[in-house]
């Protein structure tokens, strides 16, 4: 055998002395329980969405799939716990909106964004735009010319730095309007002060429409590029035809995370494992139920979504110097 074969073979041979552990960890997988952390306290709705996944998930892996709820921080707690983990799979964040802004809202994380991986969406929840009845506008175009013709118009929140709230505070600024935001403990209260008459405007979920047919609150539209098909009869805003909004959108997303160094082969192992679960009519329809729409995403277009939004709010939070509660 000459030199260069003989050097050859054993440059092979070394590599798959080195390639061997990879493959052996990847055909392991999961070799142990799973984590799902959850950034969010117990019965709430990514809590119920991850929990419908772990126990689908642990009958495909043959596996338990705990749910270990870490709130705290605005999702912080919970973020970095899953950014500080092996990066071997058994660790995994479901998390949402919170993900981007605390990167926008929070001083010096405990954590690097890039120390997570986005490896699938799982579903998401455009908001709707809700007016009180007193509110002498019916569409669109009748409450930005309203906003921008008297004072501030009020805008409840579940609390500073929500989904709500970047969504009130986009929609002013794309429409040259100041608001006067109002923040609550949660959705339930703000709700029942929009309803009770005390704010004037709200962005909340499709669940509110029940109010709308008891006459309780007046809708202007959904918040998404696309009319949503859980009410199809509900126009978008952005085909209401104010240009300022054309691209404008509210709402949150749910998604999951792996600490970055995963394996880029056991990372499509999850993707796909994950993606066949998402898919199932039962899966779907728990996520449906949940008041989100599920939503088919490759790994590639949920980072690029991702990159999106933080260059989209980033603006409008460091302007008007939004802090999380």
């Amino acid at each position: 055998m000459s030199f260069w074969n003989t050097l050859i073979t054993r440059w092979s041979a070394s590599l798959l002395v080195l390639m061997a552990p990879l493959a052996a960890g990847a055909q392991a997988f999961p070799a142990k329980p799973v984590t799902l952390v959850v950034p969010y306290a117990a019965s709430g709705l990514t809590d119920a969405l991850a929990r419908g996944l772990a126990q689908r998930l642990a009958e495909q892996w043959k596996q338990p799939v705990v749910v270990d709820n870490r709130p705290g921080g605005g999702t912080v707690i919970g973020t970095a716990a899953v950014a500080r983990a092996p990066a071997d799979g058994h660790t995994l964040l479901l998390t949402s909106f919170g993900f981007v802004t605390s990167q926008l809202m929070v001083a010096n994380l405990p954590y690097q964004a890039s120390a997570l991986e986005p490896l699938i969406m799982v579903s998401d929840a455009p908001s709707v735009l809700y007016v009180h009845p007193s509110v002498p506008a019916d569409d669109l175009r009748g409450l930005v010319a309203l906003m921008k013709s008297g004072k501030p118009m009020s805008f409840a929140s579940s609390g500073n730095g929500s989904s709500p709230h970047i969504g009130a505070e986009v929609f002013a600024a794309m429409v040259g309007a100041q608001i006067t935001h109002v923040p609550y403990r949660g959705n339930g209260p703000a709700l029942n002060d929009l309803i009770g008459g005390q704010v004037q405007a709200m962005f909340d979920s499709l669940a509110s429409l029940s109010q709308v047919k008891a006459g309780k609150l007046k809708v202007i539209g959904v918040a998404a590029p696309n009319r949503t098909p859980r009410a199809p009869d509900l126009p978008t805003l952005k085909e209401q035809g104010v240009a300022a909004l054309a691209d404008f959108s509210s709402g949150s997303w749910f998604g999951i995370f792996v600490p970055a160094g995963v394996p880029r082969e056991l990372q499509a192992r999850l993707h796909a494992d994950m993606r066949a679960v998402l898919d199932t009519p039962d899966m779907r329809e728990l996520i449906q139920r949940s008041g989100t729409e599920p939503v088919t995403m490759t790994q590639p277009a949920f980072a690029a979504y991702l990159k999106a939004e933080l260059d989209r709010l980033g603006p409008v939070i460091r302007s008007k110097n939004i802090r999380a509660d």
